[in-house]
């Protein structure tokens, strides 16, 4: 499916939440097929996506309504929900379950989810906030190279390289220092924007969680804390990726100053990130990859800042 970002023309080819389908294609197979006489079933990630991995669910659950409504008026006979990630229970599950239902827009979808997971008084601000993250998702720098290459599944675990190492990015997970895989069709000065984007969203979309918490109680109040954390650890993420893009170009550049500049905001990323890797064994972890980190990385990196800003 073609996409823009950030003035960049791209293709999706690969699950994704940020642009959710279907294709042009995808529906004239389906069409062919019912011609045919045949049933089909359409394969979609709605938890998350190699997009980011590292994290239970990504709560851009607007774009997950839309992509959940398209196939329901697409006709498809059946929709298979998962791939090795993505599979945590979450109210994006949800969603294509109560999308099954009676004709309803997105809107009631999502209303219907909220008031389930978090009760009734809670919906108002559970769904700006999954407004906020889907706003910020959706300038996402898709590319596959940049799901399978860049820093995206480890985050502030990735080190910073002082040196160019000359490695290059392998699949998935293992970055280096490897910005022009990273970065992919996109110049580097729009990917870092476009991830900057992303990670604004995420921290409006936390603000609004807050709200969101006290107006709930009992265990709906307990889930939301424990997924505020996963939230705010997909916000690092996508800041940390960002700056380490910064920490290559100022390196390259020979700046120095620069370089000491990010590596001390890589070492607060790290610290901030620190308990909640610790408080949640989920994060950091997709079950094809196992851990992409474990809290002692993130340990190290933050020796490792500590030694580069000096």
């Amino acid at each position: 499916m073609p996409i823009e970002r950030g003035g960049v023309k791209s293709v999706v080819g690969e699950y994704s939440i940020s642009a959710g389908g279907p294709s042009e294609r995808s529906l004239a197979r389906w069409r062919q097929a019912h011609d045919l006489g045949l049933l089909a079933v359409a394969t979609a990630v709605s938890g998350c996506t190699w997009e980011l991995s590292a994290v239970p669910a990504i709560p851009a659950l607007d774009l997950v309504a839309g992509h959940a409504i398209a196939l329901r008026d697409a006709k498809v006979d059946g929709v298979s929900l998962s791939w090795t990630l993505g599979c945590y229970p979450s109210p994006n599950h949800l969603v294509f379950a109560e999308t099954t239902k009676k004709s309803k827009s997105a809107g009631e979808v999502l209303d219907n989810v909220a008031r389930s997971c978090y009760g009734a008084a809670a919906v108002p601000f559970v769904r700006k906030a999954w407004t906020a993250f889907s706003e910020g998702f959706r300038e996402y720098p898709f590319h596959v190279g940049v799901v399978y290459d860049s820093p995206v599944q480890m985050g502030p675990a990735n080190p910073l390289y002082a040196t160019n190492t000359g490695w290059s990015a392998s699949m998935v997970g293992i970055p280096y220092d490897d910005l022009k895989s990273w970065r992919t069709i996109y110049p580097a000065e729009t990917w870092i924007a476009q991830m900057d984007k992303v990670a604004d969203g995420f921290v409006r979309g936390c603000r609004l969680w807050q709200d969101a918490v006290h107006a709930m109680e009992g265990k709906a109040k307990a889930d939301a804390i424990r997924d505020l954390g996963t939230y705010r650890v997909a916000e690092l993420h996508f800041r940390s990726v960002a700056d380490q893009a910064r920490f290559v170009l100022a390196r390259d550049r020979g700046d120095r100053a620069e370089m000491r500049r990010i590596a001390a905001r890589e070492l607060a990323t790290a610290k901030e990130i620190l308990p909640l890797v610790r408080a949640d064994s989920r994060i950091g972890y997709e079950c094809s990859n196992h851990y992409f980190y474990i809290p002692q990385d993130i340990v190290e990196k933050i020796v490792l800042c500590r030694g580069l800003a000096r």
